[in-house]
């Protein structure tokens, strides 16, 4: 069956191509989201342990047919949901081109290549993002892994013996800090790293959905006289509900003067860093001591790319997670060593993912970035001004990336108790879901639910944002005489 390896290779190369082309030549007639229960798709792949092999014919058909057909359908025009890209065809390719080499990432010699190209796109990162020559980072997963890697590094700085002896040797129990709109993975590296969920201080923010500096202050200073260590801020850049970003250099300046790590998650908005327009929405990131940045948001790069960088070098992260395995531990003269990315976090095996950011930076350039970003946060401005110009609606978040939160609240329901106006907000989204049409999410601000709309597809165009504006107008009147 894996005899003739070219032949297959060549079979496959043919056919998924074919199926590759077709699906993206109906990316915009698709239904976004498809009609399948859980149910359905379990009873699909309820099926015994393959004891003898398929035809490359029947497993294709299946991928077609069953697969492809009840996936999201991510890449469409018309999807406004998380912060999950149209990939670039040179993405796509890129990661069939690394499972080709099936490069280990994670050590010199097992991925020369692989080194030494994820060492040259984190210094554009770096630099992108407004480091010095002496910074460094590591590609990881995503924002969550990121992040995580990033808080080890706060931990760990605030006292030298941590990484062997555990949290108890801190003076004090050590206290991060962010603001409610925090990624959720904040949260769980808080639990993973031996802190605990709740020395997670999530902070209140203002009517616009940023941290409430007085009141983050006023948090430390209770914390401090309670005999507890203030041991990290985390700023947020480019919120997932909203795409807000806080007051970065402000931030810093807090950090500073308690003796905290500083660490901003730009994972989603560090691309506005292309931006001539609007990168100066990110000033003072670059006095973060850590940042956590996801090419596979906003630089459309496939599933999976995150990356950690800090900004005070390799030695941070190599302090924090560097080992030696004695079967990656003899003396091979020293000059590979700083290429072994194993002792940069905490995987070993890892994908050869920098082939598709270099590939995707090297398609794209950073004017290519710039003016992608800046046509998306355009079509979101020109959808805020559509709302705000609509009776039945009202918008509630600024637009300062490409993502926008408002409600439908028609004149029945302007004065209806708020568990009535959230009801509404989720009844009209799965409307529009069940249609296929379109897809957006819903969020809950301040404790009230509110649709949210990301423009994250650079396929999207602005009669792709006057059909959602349509489709929720009529989402909102079929759903209202049904009630």
């Amino acid at each position: 069956m894996i005899d003739d390896i070219k032949a297959q290779h060549e079979k496959l190369g043919n056919e998924v191509t074919r199926i590759i082309t077709e699906y993206v030549s109906t990316l915009d007639s698709r239904p976004v989201a498809s009609e399948a229960t859980p149910a359905l798709i379990e009873e699909m792949f309820d099926e015994e342990f393959p004891e003898t092999g398929s035809s490359i014919d029947d497993i294709l058909a299946r991928f077609r047919n069953e697969i492809a057909r009840h996936a999201m359908t991510i890449s469409s025009p018309r999807y406004f949901g998380q912060f999950n890209p149209a990939p670039l065809p040179i993405g796509v390719w890129a990661d069939a081109l690394a499972s080709t080499l099936n490069q280990n990432a994670g050590a010199w010699r097992n991925g020369p290549t692989s080194a030494i190209i994820e060492t040259r796109v984190v210094r554009w990162l770096c630099d992108l993002l407004g480091y010095g020559p002496e910074s460094f980072g590591v590609l990881a997963s995503g924002g969550s892994e990121a992040n995580l890697l990033a808080l080890k590094c706060a931990r760990d700085a605030a006292n030298q013996n941590i990484k062997q002896r555990g949290v108890r040797v801190a003076a004090g129990d050590l206290v991060i800090y962010a603001s409610e709109q925090c990624h959720f993975s904040i949260e769980k590296s808080a639990d993973i790293l031996g802190l605990g969920r709740e020395l997670l201080r999530k902070i209140p923010t203002d009517d616009r959905f940023h941290i409430r500096v007085d009141a983050l202050e006023q948090t430390i200073a209770n914390d401090r006289k309670a005999g507890l260590k203030p041991c990290c801020i985390v700023g947020v850049a480019g919120a997932t509900s909203t795409g807000v970003i806080d007051p970065l250099e402000r931030l810093a300046e807090i950090a500073r003067e308690n003796g905290c790590w500083y660490h901003v998650d730009a994972a989603y908005g560090g691309t506005l860093a292309f931006s001539g327009k609007h990168r100066a929405k990110l000033n003072g990131l670059s006095l973060a001591d850590s940042i956590t940045f996801d090419p596979h948001k906003w630089m459309f790069v496939p599933f999976e790319c995150g990356a950690t960088l800090v900004r005070g070098g390799a030695g941070v992260l190599r302090e924090s997670f560097d080992s030696s395995p004695e079967y990656l531990n003899e003396d091979r003269g020293g000059a590979d060593v700083q290429f072994d990315f194993f002792r940069y976090g905490q995987l070993g095996s890892r994908r050869f993912m920098s082939l598709k950011l270099w590939m995707a930076l090297k398609f794209m350039g950073r004017q290519g970035y710039a003016q992608t970003v800046d046509r998306q946060i355009a079509l979101v401005e020109y959808l805020a001004q559509r709302i705000d110009g609509l009776h039945d609606f009202a918008r509630i978040s600024p637009v300062e990336t490409a993502v926008v939160c408002f409600k439908y609240l028609p004149e029945s329901y302007r004065e209806a108790e708020p568990a009535l106006q959230d009801s509404l907000q989720q009844r009209v989204q799965q409307y529009i879901e069940r249609s296929g049409k379109a897809w957006l999410t819903t969020t809950v601000l301040h404790g009230r639910r509110a649709f949210r709309v990301n423009i994250n597809s650079f396929l999207t165009e602005q009669r792709h944002v006057d059909d959602l504006l349509e489709l929720l107008q009529h989402a909102g009147r079929e759903v209202l005489t049904t009630s």
